[in-house]
């Protein structure tokens, strides 16, 4: 190791010192060696070094993880514990890339036809565009468009600001409303039966979501996100994952990320099978699986 800096504590005032030094020089790793570093300042080095995928180790015997991907080595005879941001990484980035340009390929060829049939049924139900294009945040923080049938009335997003008030979701940064007016008949049934989230199958064809991964949330809702939460775009969004079928929209937010998560450190292919079958159960059945 080449030793860069080292510091006394970890506070807003070494954090934005990171920054500048991560502008000017390359950092692979960071070491939390002191044990009598308080453990609010230990998580908030943690969770800055899942933000800016920077290696993490610490002495074995002093931080309590709740997290399994984890390797044991020695640093100069002392225990150290490195954590493993993902297996989304070599290999397994490059064959999950590979099987959803697969999957997506065949289905954008299986969603023409229904995309003829309901396209005409939602012009018919409603004025507006068939599909509509959603600002979402993604792979490392960027902003992407999602694509969607429309399954609410035209312009609905500037329509947002008069109905915020009457949001359900107290538990986090998340906008809920179980009889939303902005829905159209037709959105209702396109929404319960998630054909209005086909269109993400060209999100995925373009690379800018995976078949499975956390959802992606409006840049307004990011902006609420607490610091533990950013470690989720370490990996790309999906139309589905762990939370859509394990509860759906009944999760608390908290839950959610904390499905998410272990998406994140435990993923593998058989993972990902399992989530994509649980989730024809959830659509075709109504259900939620455990």
């Amino acid at each position: 190791f080449r030793v860069i800096e080292h510091l006394n504590k970890f506070t807003d005032k070494e954090s934005n010192y990171l920054d500048q030094l991560r502008s000017k020089l390359i950092i692979n790793v960071v070491i939390q060696a002191d044990i009598a570093l308080p453990q609010d300042q230990k998580e908030a080095l943690f969770n800055y070094c899942q933000q800016h995928q920077l290696g993490f180790k610490y002495i074995a015997s002093l931080l309590e993880t709740k997290l399994s991907n984890f390797d044991i080595s020695t640093l100069s005879g002392v225990p150290v514990v490195e954590i493993r941001h993902t297996r989304l990484q070599g290999w397994g980035r490059i064959g999950k890339r590979t099987y959803d340009l697969i999957l997506s390929i065949v289905g954008c060829l299986v969603m023409i036809p229904i995309t003829l049939i309901v396209g005409l049924i939602i012009k018919l139900d409603s004025p507006g565009p068939i599909f509509v294009k959603l600002k979402r945040i993604g792979y490392r923080g960027e902003v992407f468009s999602l694509y969607k049938f429309r399954s609410m009335v035209d312009r609905a997003d500037s329509m947002k600001k008069q109905i915020i008030a009457h949001n359900e979701r107290q538990d986090g940064p998340l906008f809920k409303m179980k009889n939303d007016p902005r829905i159209t008949r037709v959105g209702k049934v396109l929404r319960q039966t998630s054909i209005d989230e086909l269109p993400q199958l060209f999100n995925v064809l373009f690379g800018t979501m995976s078949m499975v991964g956390p959802r992606p949330h409006e840049p307004e809702e990011v902006a609420q996100y607490q610091r533990h939460h950013l470690k989720l775009f370490n990996i790309k969004p999906g139309i589905t994952g762990m939370a859509q079928v394990s509860g759906r929209s009944n999760l608390l937010f908290e839950e959610e990320v904390r499905l998410d998560t272990y998406y994140l450190e435990n993923w593998s292919f058989w993972l990902d099978i399992q989530i994509i079958l649980k989730t024809f159960v959830v659509v075709v059945l109504g259900k939620d699986v455990a």
